[in-house]
């Protein structure tokens, strides 16, 4: 007869066994990441372009890679469901203007370097982390970066990129609704602070 570490030890294993292993996501994100987001590195490192065409192109790429609206609706937080049509367009189109500001910002000091897409992995279905890294050109040190991917009507669309160690909506979100918080639930008053950030 088995004495009763052994029996919960061996019961431990067998459960640890009989858990689904998480699955890994489809090549689609890693695909999605790897062309659309090299095209628009590229364009930031083009030095055919003036600083007014980068940003023009840049941000055209990013609107077609980031789903901006998802992405304000979750910067939001709570307040996103207490919105009023009228204060949820208008945060959305201030924080357009800012979250395209705050990318060419953190995605702009790279040039030239090389994008390596090494794995992603399911959160759930049709949300996963695409891990890469950027190498070479003006960085001395391998900057990894994490793309998380959403499936949002059919398209694979990106809403939260993680840059050393910070996730910038997750970041973004802790900051906004302090702000809406301090200022009596106002979102108004969050979307003329983005305003003013921009200018």
């Amino acid at each position: 007869m088995q004495n009763k570490p052994t029996f919960f030890l061996l019961t431990a294993f067998a459960l640890l066994a009989l858990r689904p292993i998480p699955a890994m996501a489809t090549p689609e994100a890693q695909s999605f990441v790897s062309q659309k987001v090299a095209v628009a590195l590229d364009t930031l490192s083009d030095q055919t372009l003036d600083d007014e065409q980068k940003t023009t192109q840049f941000q055209e790429q990013i609107l077609q890679v980031a789903d901006i609206k998802v992405i304000a609706k979750f910067v939001l937080g709570a307040y996103a469901a207490k919105a009023s049509p009228l204060e949820l367009e208008n945060f959305t189109n201030a924080f357009r203007a800012y979250a395209l500001s705050v990318y060419q910002a953190e995605l702009g000091q790279y040039g030239n370097e090389a994008l390596q897409v090494h794995k992603s992995v399911d959160r759930k279905p049709g949300d996963c982390v695409v891990v890469t890294t950027l190498s070479g050109g003006t960085i001395t040190k391998p900057q990894d970066i994490k793309w998380r991917v959403l499936k949002i009507k059919g398209a694979s669309r990106v809403v939260d990129i993680e840059v050393s160690g910070v996730w910038i909506s997750q970041n973004q979100r802790s900051d906004i609704t302090s702000m809406i918080k301090r200022n009596g639930g106002s979102i108004d008053v969050a979307s003329q602070a983005l305003w003013d950030r921009v200018r």
